[in-house]
């Protein structure tokens, strides 16, 4: 294994070679026709696809087995990372991210190359050669420029382990989702390519759009993983922040959702030709755009890559792939001429062109806020940052446009003859908005700019939901079915259709999230002590303690807030924040209370070293909860729609795969995909209590932990001195149940505290019972030592005990009376006086 890194070099560079014989190959079959050239290319360009798989997985190799002689696995991973994480670590960085990108091209060149069938191919060659072009030059700049498989100078013992804000389970499905649809927009763009320079333009939209489609899915999985990531990790209360990463996932996304109706449009014999050669170039040069800023350090981001040198080589590409389609687009001009008569806007025809319009127009308005401070500086010397603010206010009427035509594009079509034709059904369209709108209102929502976006909301979803409704009526009418076999007909025979509308209603329920967080936003911070209540946003806070917990590389500190709401208990929220021993760096995890109103946001700000008060940034979001459901939705209905692929799946992705079979693996990875979503990005949260993704810690006992005139549970403890201690087995007027741990600060400065207690209330009939949680042997009995604990002292070992009083960190005491009933309970460091006043009210004489 000690020459690992020199093969997994040596295969980057096979890789670059194999595929520039493939470039040459097929440029040989396009100039001679000779079917064996083209063999050879495709053989040539699946065998390049091999040898980076391979690279790929000898570079996890390195990982799983902590090869730190490896430069770049020393810096993304150690020991004590678990396994998924050290998966993830892969491409947590430029140079593992660039090798997975290489090997995601160099896969779907080969997927293109497999439709070579024979001599008049043409369009395929074209494709694959184009794409065995962008693959060689992501080969040739991992290999030269950022080579993962480089040594390091010295071996360290350990790695620096992967970066924490990178260590939530979005992060481990997020960047190769990205990828994923990165790499896939490359395909459609190659594909209208060579249809220029083949003149078969009608053709390639029924190619395309199976590819489009995977990308698209793709792109919106990793931009929802994103966006639930920063709204769980980042810790500010949002969920988007116009940060110009984001903003480089999300441009390509909108040109990519245009040329999904461009290519509509075309293969309806409509038009749109030019504009969909623009679109799918446009979505390739910002995906190769985002690749630039990102690691150029041309803009500033926390999701940015450290400054490196392949920028240039990335700008440079840019101008050839702009200067190429702009070439043969010129040379080829004559193809873009529409035979159809140009139609009035009032048309289907003329909304789906506003649509492309809107769209394009959102895109650069977003791409020119992403670049303004460059440009400001370049021109006047002036830092101008375009802030969310700046952003709301240009591309807001803008989406909100695009919102009106999804609420109109329908009534063009056959549901606005039904309705015209059946009048009693256009009060549903006035139903919509009225709806909405008078909720909001009833919910004390009162922002006029916002009531006008719920209206343009409700009367979008209002025409879809019209449409669906019409397609369910008029089947069971016509075939006398089932309402079963309704949607059984219209997903699987016209999935197409009925995915879009899908796709329209979550993009309502997603405008109406973006609404209520943007234009209700509540937030503020509070100081709290513990026992004492706060009002805050309509809920009632109450501090309970702070506790403290050793985890494997970090130091946790834990604040438990219960919240009630209108005088009924809600739950336990603990907001946390973890400080990382090896790059001493401090994180603050937000607790989340969801419910389909709102979202109540808990950031842990502060506190007092003796845990009496805590400082808290509270956020309140409205409609939070219809951004996940919305996204999830616009997800479903795209793979509703790619289960019907009657054209493009014959001659695109799926041409090798039988019908039923691509049913049947359609239906259940959209199970799978739309369960995981669920799962990832809108799980409801029980009894209030905090996700625990980014730490793993188990939250969720908070609402389980004994209260006060609970039965305690019985309990059997080996101690240090090697006695039994049985609970059953004491006859006394109380117990003081301490959980501590030695790694704990304020479980050590009780210590001395609990002695007293035990040397003065002993005698009285009170035993004090330490139990040390997540500890080892040797240090509890050093410090028990030099402490001079003389009380009963035992580990907690199985963790039995610490689950059967439900305790969620340490310290936390316990007073249990002689009858078995739990007297009294301390969440967090307890002071003499406290306990004293308790074991006075028990044993008093």
């Amino acid at each position: 294994m000690t020459m690992l890194p020199d093969i997994g070099a040596a295969l980057v560079g096979f890789a670059a070679i194999t595929t520039l014989y493939g470039v040459g190959a097929m440029a040989l079959y396009l100039r001679r026709s000779d079917t064996r050239y083209a063999y050879s290319g495709r053989n040539a360009t699946c065998a390049g696809a091999v040898l980076l798989w391979s690279a790929v997985g000898l570079l996890l190799l390195a990982f799983v087995t902590d090869r730190f002689q490896i430069q770049y696995v020393a810096e993304h991973s150690s020991r004590d990372l678990p396994l998924y994480l050290k998966v993830s670590a892969l491409w947590g960085g430029q140079e593992g991210s660039l090798l997975l990108w290489c090997a995601l091209q160099a896969l779907f060149a080969a997927l293109v190359a497999r439709g070579i069938v024979g001599k008049g191919d043409r369009t395929t060659a074209w494709a694959t050669t184009f794409l065995s072009v962008i693959t060689a030059f992501f080969c040739i700049i991992t290999f030269s420029q950022s080579n993962p498989f480089v040594l390091s100078v010295v071996t360290p013992h350990d790695g620096a382990g992967l970066n924490p804000l990178l260590r939530h389970i979005a992060m481990v499905i997020h960047p190769p989702a990205m990828y994923v649809g990165y790499v896939g927009l490359s395909v459609p763009f190659a594909l209208a390519l060579a249809a220029l320079l083949t003149g078969r333009l009608d053709e390639w939209p029924r190619i395309a759009r199976g590819w489009l489609l995977v990308a698209w899915v793709f792109l919106g999985v990793g931009l929802l993983l994103g966006a639930r990531w920063a709204y769980d990790v980042l810790g500010w209360g949002g969920y988007w922040g116009w940060d110009p990463v984001e903003n480089a996932g999300l441009m390509p996304w909108l040109t990519s959702t245009a040329l999904l109706h461009g290519l509509v449009m075309q293969n309806e014999r409509r038009g749109f030709r030019s504009w969909n050669v623009v679109l799918a170039t446009s979505s390739f040069v910002l995906v190769l755009f985002g690749t630039f800023v990102t690691r150029s350090g041309l803009i500033v981001s926390v999701h940015a890559f450290a400054r490196s040198t392949i920028g240039g080589y990335f700008l440079a590409f840019i101008g050839l792939v702009v200067a190429a389609t702009v070439g043969i687009a010129w040379i080829r001009r004559d193809g873009f001429s529409e035979r159809r008569q140009p139609v009035g806007l009032i048309s289907r025809d003329g909304v789906f062109f506003l649509t492309l319009v809107l769209l394009a127009a959102v895109t650069l308005s977003i791409l020119i806020g992403s670049l303004l401070p460059t440009l400001t500086v370049w021109i006047s010397g002036q830092r101008f940052e375009a802030g969310p603010d700046w952003f709301d206010q240009v591309t807001g009427p803008q989406f909100a446009a695009l919102l009106a035509l999804l609420g109109v594009c329908p009534l063009l079509g056959r549901a606005g003859l039904q309705i015209r034709a059946r009048r009693s059904r256009g009060w549903f369209l006035i139903a919509g908005p009225v709806i909405l709108v008078g909720a909001a209102l009833a919910s004390g929502f009162g922002d006029p700019v916002g009531l006008a976006g719920l209206a343009l909301a409700g009367l979008a979803g209002a025409t879809a939901l019209a449409e669906l409704a019409r397609g369910i009526t008029e089947w069971i009418r016509r075939s006398g079915e089932t309402i079963s076999a309704a949607w059984r007909h219209m997903f699987w025979l016209h999935g197409r259709q009925y995915g879009g509308y899908l796709v329209h209603i979550g993009v309502v329920l997603l405008a109406c999230g973006v609404i209520g967080t943007r234009m209700a936003p509540f937030e503020t911070s509070v100081v709290t002590s513990r026992g004492v209540p706060v009002e805050v946003g309509g809920y009632e806070l109450t501090f309970i303690g702070t506790n403290q917990r050793m985890a494997a590389d970090r130091f946790e500190t834990r604040a438990a807030i219960e919240v009630n709401r209108a005088g009924r208990h809600v739950g336990v929220l603990q907001p946390i924040v973890a400080q990382y021993a090896p790059s001493d760096q401090s994180y603050a995890t937000p607790a989340v209370r969801s419910s389909v109103r709102e979202d109540l946001y808990l950031v842990l700000v502060g506190w007092d070293t003796s845990g009496h008060s805590v400082t808290l940034r509270v956020f309140v979001n409205r409609l939070a909860g219809f951004l996940w459901a919305g996204g999830i939705l616009v997800l479903l209905g795209g793979c509703v729609s790619g289960l019907t692929l009657p054209q493009s799946a014959d001659e695109g992705i799926l041409r090798c795969v039988p019908r039923r079979m691509r049913d049947a693996t359609g239906l259940a990875l959209i199970v799978l995909v739309f369960a995981a979503l669920v799962l990832l990005v809108w799980t409801p949260e029980t009894g209030g209590t905090q996700r625990g993704l980014l730490t793993g810690a188990v939250a969720s006992r908070g609402a389980s932990r004994l209260q006060v005139g609970d039965i305690a549970p019985d309990f059997s403890l080996t101690l240090l001195d090697g006695a039994r201690l049985a609970s059953s087995g004491l006859e006394v007027e109380a117990v003081v149940l301490n959980f501590w741990g030695t790694w704990c600060g304020p479980c050590v400065d009780e210590l001395a505290e609990l002695q007293s207690i035990w040397e003065e209330y002993g005698a009285r009939g009170v035993v004090v019972v330490g139990a040390a949680v997540a500890d080892e042997e040797e240090s509890v009995r050093r410090l028990i030592a030099r402490r001079r604990v003389t009380y009963p002292v035992a580990l907690d070992v199985s963790g039995h005990l610490s689950e059967d009083y439900g305790i969620t960190g340490v310290p936390e005491t316990f007073v249990v009376a002689g009858d078995d009933t739990v007297a009294a309970v301390f969440v967090g460091p307890l002071t003499r006086e406290q306990l004293v006043d308790e074991l006075e009210r028990l044993v008093g004489d």
